[in-house]
């Protein structure tokens, strides 16, 4: 079973959701213009139908379920359209964190990390709580190399890749590598590191 699968995959998701897990309304709008960006118009409309949802406001709370219900619908094109579901969870995750970064709530954090990948990597659980639920931590393994761990997050490891990569190649950090893996369901860890 892959992300491809569509409702299959993403439905054994849903079920794990409680009414404690939410996503901010920036992170659903930017899902919503990364499926429009990756797939087209259509695509981006039936998936906003799927969830009964054609907007969001930024800073109210919702349903995690709406946007695993997006995706549902969204991700068997873009995974046609991309090579796979991989290469389209990647790129969408890419598109979510540039979104994000010129957002408020993420010009505040470029404010808060000065530039500096280290900080931003160290800012990672705070940056991700404000836009969903979950724990995240952050291990160092070096001088710029981290482990970086979720916990409760509905998201395929590929997902987290495109946007860390996004995050740190903004703040002009270069050979960025990030490989993350399942470690369970809803738990996955990704080992991060630059030059």
């Amino acid at each position: 079973m892959s992300p491809r699968d569509g409702g299959q995959y993403w439905g054994q998701r849903m079920s794990l959701v409680s009414s404690e897990d939410i996503a901010r309304g920036l992170f659903l709008q930017s899902v919503l213009k990364s499926i429009r960006a990756l797939g087209d118009e259509a695509l981006e409309k039936r998936s906003a139908s799927a969830c009964g949802q054609a907007r969001f406001f930024d800073f109210f709370n919702y349903p995690i379920r709406l946007h695993l219900q997006m995706l549902s619908v969204a991700m068997p094109e873009l995974a046609t359209r991309h090579t796979d579901a991989d290469q389209a969870l990647w790129r969408m995750g890419h598109c979510v964190a540039m979104d994000f970064l010129e957002s408020e709530a993420g010009r505040t954090v470029k404010v808060l990390v000065r530039g500096e990948p280290k900080r931003l990597v160290n800012n990672l659980p705070l940056t991700y709580r404000m836009s969903m639920t979950g724990e995240r931590s952050v291990r160092w393994t070096g001088p710029q190399c981290c482990r970086f761990t979720m916990r409760r997050d509905f998201m395929p490891p590929s997902f987290h890749e495109g946007m860390l990569v996004a995050m740190l190649e903004r703040l002009n950090a270069s050979k960025v590598k990030v490989v993350g893996r399942q470690t369970d369901l809803l738990e996955s860890e990704y080992d991060i590191s630059w030059q």
